[in-house]
């Protein structure tokens, strides 16, 4: 009995050195901690570059093979840097890199072997046609400058009459100084708050405010976002052929704008050899009002006065020689009357 526990005891002992010896391999979800990109090498060959969240600055050995591959069945090489120039070996990646003619659906998991020992299964679930590319990665770093423009504050402006007053209000708008001049230009201006765009917007801002300090991993993450977000707005301006021709190379904002509003701004450009340019542009609207009262007016009133002959000594005298003859002339009278009453006595 003795003899049987003994055996179980070192049997259990030699069971657990082995678990201890063999990798731990930890099954996830599929694509679960990575980012895809594929890369298009100068031969032509196409390549699937991994990012492994957490291991961009850590080496790591990775193989691919089948779900159930035994420890035989799979051949680990080491990982390499995204970025071979020696100069930028600091801001270089640690990145696992699968031909794309060697991912099969028999041959779809990737084994990930860390610097302890450690092991993770993961599938990798890709379609090579629309899996997310380094030019679609480009193309969200350069978005608001493939079609250069400047913002304008004079653009034209509008007057309104209220009251006697004139109000004038300046409009701005965004002018194209693209050097390709003969190009045709189009655009779909949206106010926010505006459903895609605000979400485009959003991701904008933070593309411009903390993308640069982002790990590639996160990059990638990112920038899967914002083009998925993008390239779903172009489509609808394309199948509700939704744009509008740029006149003068101006587009200006909308005559109801009100101060410090938002629009997103769609740009197309169409080059004469047919090629098409997309990009899109965040504007904030120009206000400025100016009132200017209309002076009032005034009319001369002519006032009719009598004219008086001015007071001299010969007026005086006449006025003197008036009162006299008024004197005796009564005083005529009088006598008159007093001679007739005797008369009739």
């Amino acid at each position: 009995m003795k003899s049987l526990k003994a055996k179980l005891i070192v049997l259990l002992i030699t069971m657990l050195l082995v678990a201890m010896l063999v990798p731990f391999s930890r099954v996830s979800a599929a694509n679960e901690g990575l980012q895809l990109i594929k890369v298009t090498d100068e031969t032509g060959n196409e390549n699937i570059v991994v990012y492994v969240d957490g291991l961009e600055k850590e080496a790591f050995d990775y193989a691919l093979a089948g779900e159930n591959a035994q420890e035989g069945d799979k051949t680990f090489i080491k990982s390499e840097l995204d970025n071979s120039d020696p100069e930028q070996a600091q801001e270089a990646n640690q990145v696992a890199v699968i031909s794309a003619n060697d991912l099969t659906a028999e041959n779809n998991y990737l084994y990930i072997r860390k610097s302890d020992g450690s092991e993770i299964k993961v599938q990798l679930d890709v379609n090579k046609d629309t899996m997310f590319t380094q030019e679609k990665m480009s193309l969200v770093e350069n978005t608001t400058k493939r079609i250069l423009t400047t913002e304008a504050k004079d653009l034209a402006s509008r007057t309104e009459e209220r009251d006697g007053i004139t109000y004038t209000y300046k409009v701005g708008g965004l002018q194209i100084t693209d050097e390709d001049q003969t190009a045709e230009y189009s655009y779909v201006m949206a106010k926010l708050p505006a459903e895609g765009y605000s979400e485009l917007r959003e991701l904008a801002n933070e593309l411009n405010s903390d993308y640069a300090s982002k790990t590639m991993y996160s990059k990638i993450e990112f920038a899967n976002r914002f083009y998925n977000q993008y390239n779903a707005l172009i489509e609808n301006a394309e199948n509700e052929n939704s744009w509008q021709p740029v006149e003068n190379m101006q587009i200006v904002q909308p005559e109801d704008y009100n101060e410090q509003e938002h629009y997103v701004v769609l740009l197309k450009k169409v080059a004469e050899d047919g090629t098409t340019t997309y990009d899109a542009k965040f504007m904030k609207t120009y206000y400025e009002g100016i009132e200017e009262v209309e002076p009032a007016r005034t009319e001369e009133v002519a006032v009719q006065e009598t004219s008086k002959l001015p007071i001299t000594g010969d007026s005086i005298v006449l006025f003197v020689l008036l009162a006299a003859l008024v004197i005796v002339a009564i005083i005529v009278f009088i006598r008159m009357k007093k001679l007739n009453k005797k008369a009739d006595k």
